[in-house]
């Protein structure tokens, strides 16, 4: 690939600050138990878009810039993000070709493992409370997917970037 073909990565940089500033952004209480994993979404979808240039590295920096942010256990969200991206690499081929209500129901599954280790280590940490809002993130990002996926296809067509 030329260097003219190849796509720019600001567009990929500025969805994942707009996923970080979604993911601080203060909520009231009964809100945000509902709050989609936003930076993972974001992730998962560039590693699905450009599996060979946007992956684990981008998913780790990510994670560890929302640890830092977030004030919780370094790394945390960093293996958690890394495990979901490292399951939308491992069956991207499969996950592309999906119509979107069975990538949504797919990337559900994947959200549900990251939040699961989000769930494993504040257990390790001596945090953990387990009831329903524990569920409530990846209720939210099945219903957030297909918005995020309009989104950033729109993003992606209007500026061209072919994969």
């Amino acid at each position: 690939m030329s260097a003219a073909a190849r796509p720019s990565g600001w567009p990929v940089i500025l969805s994942l600050l707009v996923a970080l500033s979604l993911e601080v952004t203060p909520l009231p209480a009964d809100l945000a138990a509902w709050r989609p994993p936003w930076l993972a979404l974001t992730a998962i979808y560039w590693a699905l878009a450009y599996p060979r240039r946007y992956g684990l590295a981008l998913a780790w920096f990510a994670g560890v810039v929302l640890d830092v942010l977030k004030g919780g256990v370094l790394g945390q969200h960093a293996l958690a993000m890394t495990l979901a991206t490292w399951l939308t690499l491992r069956f991207h081929l499969r996950l592309r070709v999906f119509p979107i209500w069975q990538q949504t129901v797919a990337i559900g599954a994947v959200v549900a493992c990251h939040q699961f280790i989000v769930f494993w280590v504040d257990g390790v940490a001596g945090a953990a409370e387990l009831n329903w809002q524990r569920a409530a993130p990846t209720l939210a990002a099945v219903i957030a997917w297909p918005v995020v996926v309009a989104l950033l296809d729109g993003l992606r067509l209007r500026l061209r970037m072919l994969a």
